[in-house]
């Protein structure tokens, strides 16, 4: 079984967890037991339950609720790359925007309430041309840099990356994809009802994204500007994130996780990019693009969500 090293919440605390297969709260030992014979007993012990726990279709660790907002986790790509994702917690939240807000656009339709009855992990920054390239061997940016988010790639193209990206996970029950978007709303906002997730102004703005005021017309590393309540970055500009949903009005169904309409001629995009204004960069603003749609403005993250 893999060690696998994250960061708890957002004080930085390293954890070892060395069976958490399904995605458990990680144990964290700040001393050393008293008598070591007996914890390497213990050790052993527990980790025969886990073995059999897994072998009998049992989880080998706690739900993964008991995770906290904010705790991380390092996937490893191979040849050194490494993805951080964090922990978004179950919850519920109000979708879309208040009649009132700034920038309000008719397609953001009715405020609704969404429920998450479990938790995800989500990539705390947008996939880099590094992470692209040690996936799929090849890096179509535009705009070059190895900490620069990926561009130029369509929703087709994303759906390789993920498919290749599982089959590098080692967490066993937990699978790659793009966030839906109710996801990618609920993440972004972490909370929060404003505009964007710094607050409601252009000011705000500057200081979570890149946008059309700040970017001087480019791509910037990803994870410069001050992340969200639950540690993501760049949720408002840089690039446009493909969402795993069709294109189309919200459902009047209240349900909870909503996957989207079954069907469409366009997938979602979230969050704006460096070209666009303030407006197009809030929290609630949605748009879209045909799945083969290709620009220097689209990007991608992806989520865990078990299998």
């Amino acid at each position: 079984m893999r060690a696998i090293i994250t960061t708890g919440g957002r004080c930085g605390k390293l954890i070892l967890n060395n069976f958490n297969l399904d995605g458990g709260r990680p144990q964290a030992y700040a001393h050393p037991p008293m008598n070591a014979k007996h914890w390497m007993a213990g050790a052993w012990a527990a980790v025969a339950v886990a073995a059999a726990a897994v072998s009998a279709g049992a989880p080998a660790a706690g739900p993964a609720e008991n995770h906290q907002a904010g705790d991380a986790r390092v996937v490893d790509l191979g040849g050194g790359g490494r993805m951080e994702l964090v922990w978004i917690p179950a919850g519920e939240f109000m979708m879309s925007s208040p009649h009132s807000e700034e920038g309000r656009q008719v397609a953001e339709g009715q405020r609704h309430r969404v429920t998450f009855p479990q938790g995800f992990w989500m990539g705390k920054y947008e996939v880099t041309q590094a992470q692209w390239a040690q996936v799929m061997g090849s890096n179509p940016s535009n705009i070059k840099g190895a900490q620069l988010p990926v561009e130029q790639v369509n929703w087709d193209d994303c759906q390789e990356f993920v498919k290749r990206l599982n089959l590098k996970l080692e967490t066993g029950n937990l699978k790659a994809s793009l966030p839906t978007e109710a996801q990618w709303e609920y993440a972004c906002r972490a909370g929060t009802t404003n505009r964007f997730y710094t607050g409601g102004t252009d000011a705000d703005l500057a200081r979570a994204g890149w946008f059309a005021d700040n970017s001087g017309k480019t791509t910037h590393a990803v994870g410069r500007k001050e992340a969200n309540a639950w540690g993501l970055c760049d949720m408002h500009g840089n690039v446009w994130e493909w969402c795993q949903d069709w294109y189309g009005p919200y459902s009047r169904e209240v349900a909870p996780d909503p996957a989207g309409p079954e069907t469409g001629s366009d997938r979602v995009v979230r969050g704006g990019s460096w070209g666009d204004k303030a407006d197009v960069c809030r929290s609630a603003y949605r748009f879209s693009y045909p799945p083969g749609y290709r620009v220097i403005t689209i990007g991608l993250r992806v989520v865990l969500r078990p299998r």
